[in-house]
């Protein structure tokens, strides 16, 4: 429960991070920004000490008697140890001192701390790098290009095609998802919406002007349908004092059954990407209020069932799901439909293998003997690198690990017209975006001429290629 508590800390205290960050956007708005060399992506990581030489010398020669893993951004905060995955072993560390160790053969990064300027360069022929990115796009738009994506050997993100996916890293398992603890029938909601003044659908978010232009969504749809909205997005009602902080009023009961109370809850992620999905639709689906889904495109490979939400873009007009949802709101036959799940059971064969396929847990470690994703992602790695040496003194080929555009890759950011479709440009992300298209084909320019990457050479690189329109 310890590593659950911190990880839920540590995803709560990014998504603020983020906000602060999106907030300093703002107060630029409307500004002729120009790609400069002072652009630098939040970390909320303390980087390590700078290379000492003398400390680097001495952990240079260091006898290490496996495989070294690094971690350059130095996410799990360790110092230096052996780990035993499965029948092998590799010493894990955050430690730069040991860049140059003839037994580091991997550099791990965690997503959000990637920065072009800071990389363990140069990069020497048997030096693989590894990519841990289980957050929304908008963290680091890098990531979307096909550049900086096949800079890397090792994935694990939210996308299926990545090596160690962690598409359902919001669930805790199928017995989870089937749980009837806080579920009411529409008959039940009614009577309470009734008693309580609710309307048919709540909103509760605060990270407003995301990408995905959600809040311009719920704005246009709240002239059709009433909503009462929470967070300060749209804020029109108040949470209950002891549900205010974000820490402990986004996993308290009384919030989980005061969204089972309503009969709709938008399941709207801040970003647009194949398998981004978040707790914003699988806790819906857990306590029995239908998700209205503005996400993935393929979300509906990852649903229950084929009625267990109501997809936005399946929709010609905001006016076409509104009427839809008031519908929905008056006959409570057709509406328990899309809990029948609960009954029968998962359907989505892909949805019950991904959950029963994958060696990782977000709960309950101890009793169930499981890891958590980011242990299970270094074991994987350290397996792959295990697996190229037996290779290797068997006379055999080494396998060659290459990460695709598709372990991540996402769309530019748009917003929705009138009607409720994305046809807009997202003026408020397209220079976020824009700004890493130039970055990713500039670094990736440096490191393949091996040119000095830093920020001021980069920065001219990106600029140069912005001027002349250089984006092939």
């Amino acid at each position: 429960m310890l590593i659950k508590t911190k990880f839920k800390l540590f995803m709560l205290f990014t998504a603020f991070m983020f906000i602060v960050l999106f907030i300093a956007m703002m107060l630029f708005a409307g500004e002729d920004i120009y790609i400069d060399d002072t652009y630098n992506y939040q970390s909320h990581h303390e980087d390590p000490d700078a290379i000492n030489p003398d400390e680097e010398k001495k952990k240079s020669g260091e006898k290490i008697t496996e495989p070294l893993i690094l971690w350059w951004t130095p996410f799990t905060g360790e110092r230096g140890r052996y780990k035993q995955c499965g029948n092998v072993k590799c010493f894990f560390t955050v430690n730069r001192h040991y860049m140059n160790n003839p037994q580091t053969k991997v550099f791990m990064f965690y997503g959000t701390d990637f920065k072009y300027f800071d990389l363990p360069l140069p990069r020497k022929p048997h030096h693989e790098w590894a990519l841990l990115h289980e957050e929304s796009p908008k963290n680091n738009y890098l990531f979307s290009f096909e550049e900086v994506m096949t800079l890397f050997n090792h994935t694990s993100t939210f996308r299926r095609e990545s090596d160690y996916p962690i598409t359902t890293q919001y669930v805790d398992s199928a017995a989870w998802l089937f749980s009837s603890h806080y579920l009411l029938s529409a008959k039940e909601k009614t009577i309470q919406s009734k008693a309580e003044g609710l309307a048919p659908m709540i909103y509760a978010h605060s990270d407003c002007g995301t990408p995905s232009d959600r809040d311009g969504y719920i704005h246009k749809l709240m002239k059709y349908i009433n909503i009462d909205s929470y967070g300060s997005c749209e804020h029109n009602k108040n949470l209950p004092d002891h549900l205010r902080d974000p820490l402990k009023g986004m996993f308290h009961e009384d919030f989980f059954k005061l969204i089972a109370k309503y009969k709709f809850a938008p399941a709207m992620e801040n970003g647009i990407c194949n398998d981004y999905v978040t707790e914003k639709l699988w806790r819906p689906l857990f306590v029995g209020t239908i998700p209205i889904v503005i996400g993935s495109p393929r979300i509906k490979d990852l649903l229950p069932s084929n009625k267990s939400a109501i997809i936005v873009d399946d929709f010609d007009s905001i006016e076409e799901l509104a009427n839809y949802l008031k519908f929905l709101d008056e006959n409570d036959e057709e509406y328990d439909k899309y809990f029948e799940w609960k009954r029968s059971g998962i359907t989505n064969k892909l949805l019950l293998s991904l959950l029963k396929d994958r060696e990782w847990s977000i709960n309950d470690y101890v009793s169930n003997n499981a890891i958590n994703f980011i242990d299970g992602f270094e074991c994987f790695v350290c397996k792959r690198i295990h697996e190229n040496i037996q290779r290797e003194k068997e006379g055999k080929k080494k396998l060659k690990f290459q990460a695709t555009i598709d372990h991540y890759g996402c769309p530019a950011p748009a917003k929705f017209d009138d009607k409720g479709k994305r046809t807009l440009y997202n003026d408020d992300w397209d220079y976020e975006y824009n700004h890493s298209k130039y970055y990713a084909k500039a670094l990736r320019h440096h490191l393949d001429s091996n040119r000095t990457v830093d920020r001021g050479s980069v920065a001219s690189t990106a600029n140069r290629f912005r001027a002349a329109g250089d984006l092939r």
